[in-house]
């Protein structure tokens, strides 16, 4: 098997792992991709021309399959940021609850003009 055919099988593999993960196994797809995203890195310097037919039309697949990655992959890092910011956001309600004068508003201040 040439290297695009192997680029092609390891892409082709990133796109169904990243459209098929669910939320509660996350952490696992993540690591799944990671390592598919180095195997796939190592092969890339091994695709030299000149191509054959069957390499060129892989190439142009492996292009289309890279832009349907990077919208998931945008896709799941927009989801980890919104969890992260969901736990920031539950850490200072929970902070305030425990602790609801340690900060303190000055919204107005009463001066007295008398003396």
């Amino acid at each position: 098997m040439s290297a695009v055919q192997e680029c092609l099988a390891i892409t082709q593999n990133l796109v169904d792992r990243v459209n098929n993960s669910g939320e509660s196994s996350r952490e696992k797809v993540i690591g799944q991709v990671e390592e598919m995203l180095a195997k796939r890195e190592e092969l890339l310097p091994k695709i030299r021309p000149p191509f054959s037919s069957q390499e060129k039309a892989a190439g142009k697949e492996i292009l289309e399959l890279n832009k349907k990655l990077a919208f998931l992959l945008q896709g799941l890092n927009k989801h980890i940021i919104r969890d992260l910011n969901a736990v920031d956001l539950k850490k200072t309600f929970a902070a305030k609850y425990t602790n609801p004068y340690a900060e303190v508003l000055t919204d107005s201040v009463f001066y007295d003009k008398r003396q």
